[in-house]
């Protein structure tokens, strides 16, 4: 990544295989953490052109930040601010200080708007906004799903895998552990009492 001759020859590559992909079936495609490629003028030109081409050929642009200040001084902010019409922001309690409030209103958020993401809940509220309308939503999600669903941090993944290390290699086995590992006995109970996802054939 800090080899700009590398990167060019990767974003190249990459780039040419994309498009032999985008043949007309629904397909996403997911730019996660790019923005340290958006002020690259290759990179930001094929990203400008996408934004403009790729819905006729059935592919959704989604585009993931942890900072929408990486956006907005982005070259290309206008082009994904005005492309990119369904957004869905994360609860941010500093959302209404006065900086990041601004970056907030360049995505045409107003007072409340963003008064409601700064006193969302964490990993429970979303807010989505689009042309037809905005909404504070939840997932609903319960503690077992969570438990699978919300471990993301670098400490549950150990976990993961010192769990999966101490079990069986069966899907069902991990699964009970993990729910254990995470102070959810009464989930791993229920655990065989769900039909198996692949039953087996009736032999005579």
């Amino acid at each position: 990544m800090h080899s700009k001759a590398a990167v060019m020859a990767v974003l190249h590559y990459l780039f040419a295989r994309f498009d032999e992909r985008f043949d007309g079936a629904p397909t996403l495609l997911i730019l996660d953490e790019a923005w340290l490629f958006l002020d690259d003028p290759v990179f930001a030109a094929r990203i400008r052109q996408w934004l403009k081409t790729l819905r006729k050929k059935n592919v959704s642009v989604i585009f993931a930040t942890q900072s929408l200040a990486d956006i907005k001084d982005s070259t290309i902010a206008p082009a994904i601010i005005e492309s990119c019409a369904s957004r869905i922001f994360l609860p941010n309690p500093q959302a209404t200080e006065p900086q990041i409030r601004a970056i907030y209103e360049g995505f045409g958020l107003n007072s409340r708007q963003i008064e409601i993401v700064a006193t969302a809940v964490p990993k429970r509220d979303y807010y989505y906004q689009s042309r037809l309308g905005n909404r504070l939503f939840d997932l609903d999600l319960g503690a077992a799903t969570l438990a699978f669903a919300g471990a993301s941090k670098p400490q549950d993944q150990r976990d993961m895998d010192a769990v999966l290390a101490a079990t069986s290699s069966t899907s069902s086995a991990f699964a009970a552990a993990w729910l254990r590992h995470r102070g959810l006995h009464w989930a791993a109970d229920l655990l065989p009492s769900f039909p198996s996802p692949h039953p087996q054939e009736n032999r005579s």
